[in-house]
């Protein structure tokens, strides 16, 4: 039993650490610390979340997409995976592979507003004017109910 709490108490270490240095905006950093994290406890879907967050953080798109497919891969009702590899793709160009992201995150959480406000731009993006406004539309109005 000892050996399963020392596990966990390292893991949540390098987890914690990690994402101390993401939100300072050291992402190198805090991919080791996520990494050591993910070799610790291999099957925590935000673990590789975050360990994509990072990589896409510091322009590692594609990269960020296999993370964020093991994050979905362990939890395929993560809305948070979804977005984020949504915008991945975005930034691949893949728009297709965006939109579908996105609205998977959507429909997992249909008050999910940053997942409309950036399907939004991506509908924007390939000139689906109407669609583009519906999303931005109802991104305002769940920001604005959240206050």
């Amino acid at each position: 039993m000892g050996d399963m709490k020392d596990k966990t108490l390292t893991w949540q270490k390098h987890f914690s650490t990690g994402n101390a240095f993401a939100n300072a905006g050291d992402n190198e950093n805090a991919l080791v610390q996520l990494q050591k994290a993910s070799r610790i406890c291999p099957d925590h879907a935000l673990t590789w979340n975050n360990i994509g967050v990072a990589k896409m953080c510091l322009g590692y798109f594609e990269e960020a997409i296999e993370y964020f497919n093991k994050a979905i891969e362990l939890d395929s009702q993560y809305k948070d995976a979804y977005h984020n590899r949504g915008l991945a793709h975005s930034d691949v160009g893949d728009l297709a592979s965006s939109i579908e992201d996105l609205s998977k995150a959507i429909e997992l959480d249909d008050c999910y507003w940053s997942a409309y406000r950036h399907r939004s731009i991506v509908y924007h993006m390939i000139g689906n004017d109407r669609k583009s406004s519906e999303d931005y539309i109802k991104a305002q109005m769940l920001y604005e109910s959240e206050d």
